[in-house]
């Protein structure tokens, strides 16, 4: 899926804000997607709520919902964020831009704002009602309200008042107030006395200025903007005059300029701080610095700044590349003069032809250009500076930078370079660095590859989105390796190679080599080599003792110091200064690699061995382990054994991790990784660790009959060799896979048989597990007594233990046999208590099955709403541990508590998404989900005899699964149906 841009209002990111308060109440305010994870809104809409969620692309293809937290709010501005996690697959967002409306002179400013306000509601021709997304355009009058510091908004009336207890904008309260491509504030408060066509907003700039200290730096890191620096004025601006211009742009294709947002404005901001003299665009070849550069030299052209900054237009540009007419001192000096008009270039190119010293000449210059603002390019500057970033002694240019420092009022220098100028230390406040580090965002990346095959006869035009987006993250979106991409499929005309085929080479073809590589590889010494490809080999930011200890073993005799210093010097490598830590850019980590021997002593193969043992050496303790984060290092292993071909290595590294990833919720990690070993494996005791870890992670994330299938190999396999433990692990998978396929009758004895192996062998966590689900079978049996048996004696070793993770598989064995026995009040109680144990334990592992027993018998008692919104956390965790199957539970309960409620339109769809969730985890009860959305579909065409079949049908295929709302309810809701009572 192609990224959302931050240029303007984006209708995928706008968010329908559905509260439920702490008495059930429901009500809905607007939002706006600002970050990947962080939602504006405004404060009164999330106040005192005991559930947020958040409906992006509402009742629309692709729509998607996530629950949300408050993660700052103050009710004194009405002002809001909220914090969620966005689902696997949703489009990643470019942070939003925010600006202010001057409240200190006359203007009226253009603003938008969407949301969903009530005289938008409507009724679907189910019966459901729903609110229709509207588009307010209006203005702000600036002066306007500046007692209370808000923003007026004029827009179009209200079209409707369907209650005039109510204002007609309720639910647009939270929605994002855009001024042009910024947003200046959200939508609080509409005051009747005023009419209905006047809005109140919250400003964004307000909000800054008055909060505390602490409570604006958490603001400001919400909104991914910087404190130190003014929000942007949106105001109108005064009508731009044209520059004049010297030399031709230093790239070409300007209209097909891609992003680049925030570091045009960052180099625009620059060159018009008058402290400044020199701006330099730095970052690796193949990144765009020239385009950028171009780019904003474009808009100066124009007389607009980028990011729309108030500040005085230049008077003249002067590009210069070392690759077309060169640089040179007097080129620089004869464009600048050429720029200032006849007259002043006439008397300049006297002053030039005279004898007078070369500073003088150069102060000339500069005082001819008195107050007005000359912007001079200079492209690709690393061609005059030697390795270390400075210019050779008696260049010419040296004279020009010294006076540039020196004097008051002089043009401003805008340089690309592959590295920066160093320069001396009391001139660097006179001079910025603006690092182009990453490459294009997917949006622009994709978009780039089809304008590269305008007429799409490579074939690269007419491919989707998802296949684009692969290759742009395989060359890391640096733009020269895209038009490289596209370039080999053009000049290979005798293979016609796919897209794929050119990248399955990609850093190995000589044209792409010579396109990408740093100009200085060339010249690295052999022990800058080394040190260069053992980075390429770990790929991420590592310590410097990783480094030391991985050379020390490749190539003892090395000064890593010396080498690093070098490869620092001439800006091949970046360095985190906070972190202490070293990497290459991804890309000549990919050209690196490709360059190194398979095999050898310092071949790839050796250095990744190394690799994985230096991360097994840092590796945290597993009694150590507290969260996802604290098995990294075994990740990266992983990672290194794989690319080193051990594969077996690899299986036992994840074996020993895999269930602890899923318990934790990186159930699609666990098995992807996993199947990259399939077939790979050759020893026994790999094998079953691979087997045994594919299983537990399939009996989450399914589908259940391949974890059953699993789980019987290693069974099979760890009974042959004798490894008891392998076999407790592999029989406690095969019984939970019978017990959630509904094969109950197999259920018991291999996990009775799992938990008298972990007893045997001392394993009191292995058994605990075995016996929850061994009480969850006995539950799934109808046999309470016994069930309920089973949790007394996991509580009891619970006491005996003092763990908080074996009390929480207590009270959770405990609610669900109490299901069973019909016990609600008893079942609300222990599904509390097993949620704040799974909390106090730090593992969430079955928190969805605990809050899926609760909001069953909260639906028993007739408390429908609190119900839903029980499943409704239910459902979260379920979402969070990648559980497809609870995720099927829940939703399937979930309907039918909608179908208690009356709204059979919605059971239908929350049925539908129960059946994908249970197909997708192999589980049988996916028919029955599909049967009660069928019944709720007649229900809603008023066809009670085919929703009463509907509903029999699935009451059988519900069966004897105790998490799922009983077959009796649906029975007799059948009965009702078709006695008409």
């Amino acid at each position: 899926m192609a990224a959302h841009t931050a240029d303007g209002l984006d209708a995928h990111r706008i968010a329908e804000v559905i509260v439920t308060g702490a008495a059930g109440t429901r009500r809905r305010g607007s939002g706006y997607r600002i970050g990947d994870t962080a939602v504006l809104t405004a404060c009164h809409v999330v106040a005192q709520a005991a559930d947020v969620q958040l409906r992006f692309d509402a009742d629309r293809p692709g729509q998607w919902t996530a629950a949300a937290t408050v993660a700052w709010s103050d009710g004194g501005c009405d002002l809001a964020v909220l914090e969620f996690t966005p689902p696997s697959g949703a489009a990643p967002v470019a942070p939003a831009r925010f600006g202010r409306v001057d409240d200190e002179r006359h203007a009226v400013v253009g603003v938008h704002a969407a949301g969903f306000p009530l005289w938008k509601r409507r009724r679907a021709p189910d019966g459901r009602q729903f609110r229709e997304l509207h588009q307010a355009d209006g203005t702000v009058a600036a002066l306007s309200n500046l007692r209370t510091g808000t923003l007026e908004i004029t827009v179009p009336v209200a079209a409707a008042d369907p209650d005039p207890a109510v204002s007609p904008w309720s639910g647009m309260s939270g929605a994002a107030v855009w001024a042009g491509t910024r947003i200046v504030g959200v939508v609080a408060e509409h005051h009747r006395g005023e009419g209905l066509g006047r809005l109140t907003a919250v400003r964004v700039d307000h909000a800054l200025r008055r909060a505390t200290d602490e409570h604006r730096a958490r603001l400001a890191g919400l909104l991914r903007i910087t404190e130190a620096e003014p929000l942007l004025d949106v105001g109108p601006r005064p009508e731009p005059t044209a520059a004049k211009v010297i030399g031709l742009p230093v790239t070409h294709g300007l209209e097909l300029f891609k992003d680049r947002v925030e570091v045009r404005e960052a180099i625009g901001r620059h060159l018009a701080d008058p402290a400044v003299r020199m701006v330099t665009v730095t970052g690796r070849r193949g990144m765009g610095k020239s385009a950028v550069a171009a780019k904003v030299m474009e808009l100066l052209e124009r007389g607009e700044w980028p990011g729309q900054l108030h500040a005085p237009a230049p008077a003249g540009l002067v590009n210069l590349s070392t690759r077309t007419a060169g640089v040179s001192l007097e080129r620089i000096y004869l464009d600048c003069a050429r720029v200032l008009g006849p007259a002043d270039e006439a008397r300049l190119l006297d002053v030039w032809a005279t004898d007078r010293p070369v500073e003088d000449k150069i102060g000339e210059l500069f005082a001819a250009m008195g107050d007005r603002l000359v912007v001079i390019l200079v492209d690709n500057f690393e061609d005059r500076l030697q390795d270390d970033g400075t210019l050779a002694d008696g260049d010419e240019l040296a004279v020009f930078l010294d006076c540039l420092f020196r004097a008051r009022a002089t043009p401003r220098l805008l340089v690309t370079s592959q590295l920066p100028l160093r320069l001396a230390p009391e001139l660097r406040r006179f001079a910025v660095e603006v690092p182009l580090t990453d490459g294009l965002p997917p949006a622009e990346s994709v978009a780039l590859l089809r304008e590269l095959d305008q007429d799409g006869g490579l074939g690269v035009a007419g491919l989707d989105d998802e296949e684009l987006l692969r290759a742009s993250v395989h060359v890391h979106g640096v733009p020269r390796a895209l038009e490289l991409l596209v370039g080999a499929l053009a000049e290979d005309a005798a293979t016609l190679p796919t897209l794929q085929d050119v990248l399955a080479d990609f850093t190995l073809r000589g044209d792409v080599v010579a396109g990408l590589a740093q100009d200085r590889y060339a010249r690295l010494g052999p022990d800058e080599r080394t040190v260069l490809n053992v980075l390429a080999v770990l790929r991420t930011p590592v310590p410097r003792e990783a480094v030391d200890s991985i050379v020390a073993a490749v190539a003892p005799g090395i000064d890593v110091t010396r080498a690093l210093t070098r490869l620092l010097r001439v800006h091949m490598l970046s360095v985190d200064r906070a972190r202490r830590t070293f990497a290459l850019h991804p890309m000549d980590a990919d050209l690196a690699y490709g360059s190194m021997d398979p095999a050898g002593a310092a071949g790839r193969q050796t250095v990744e061995r190394h690799a994985a043992d230096w991360y097994a050496s840092v590796a945290v303790p597993r009694e150590q382990w507290r969260g996802p984060d604290d098995v990294h290092a075994q990740r990266r292993e992983f990672g290194h054994r794989i690319r080193a071909g051990d594969m077996n290595g690899a299986a036992l590294v994840l074996g020993a991790i895999s269930e602890w990833m899923v318990a934790h919720g990186s159930v699609l990690a666990a098995i992807s990784m996993h199947l990259t070993l399939e077939g790979k494996v050759t020893d026994d005791q790999a094998r079953l660790a691979h087997l045994i870890g594919l299983g537990r992670a399939r009996l989450r994330g399914g589908p259940l009959t391949e974890a059953a299938d699993l789980c019987a190999r290693a069974a099979e396999l760890a009974e042959r060799t004798g490894d008891r433990e392998a076999l407790q692990q592999a029989l406690f998978g095969l019984g939970d896979a019978y017990r959630q396929l509904g094969r109950l009758d197999a259920t018991v004895g291999p996990l009775d048989r799992a938990a008298a192996l972990a007893l045997e062998r001392g394993d009191v966590e292995r058994a605990e597990h075995a016996l929850l689900s061994l009480s969850l079978a006995h539950s799934y049996l109808g046999d309470g007594p016994a069930a309920l048996a089973g949790a007394d004696r996991l509580r009891d070793l619970a006491l005996a233990r003092a763990d908080a993770l074996t009390e929480a598989r207590a009270w959770n064995a405990r609610a669900v046999s109490l299901l069973v026995l019909g016990r609600w009040d008893e079942v609300m109680a222990a599904g509390d208590e097993a949620v704040r144990a799974y909390r106090e334990s730090g593992i969430q592992e079955a928190t969805d099955l605990a809050l899926n027993a609760k909001a069953l018998a909260l639906l028993a008692l007739d408390r429908t709403d609190e119900s839903l919104a029980t499943f409704g956390a239910a459902l979260d965790a379920a979402s969070a541990m990648q559980n497809p199957r609870t995720e099927g539970v829940v939703l399937h309960n979930t309907a039918w508590a909608h179908w208690t409620a009356g709204d059979h339109a919605t059971a239908a769809g929350t049925a539908e998404r129960a059946a994908a969730s249970l197909e997708l985890a192999g589980a049988t009860e996916a028919g029955a989900a599909r049967d009660l959305a069928e019944a709720a579909r007649a229900h809603a065409s008023s066809d009670p005899r085919a929703a009463a079949d509907a509903l029999d049908r699935a009451a059988r295929g519900v069966d004897r699964n105790a998490e799922l709302a009983r077959p009796a309810w649906l029975v007799a809701e059948a009965a009702r149906l078709r006695t008409g009572t």
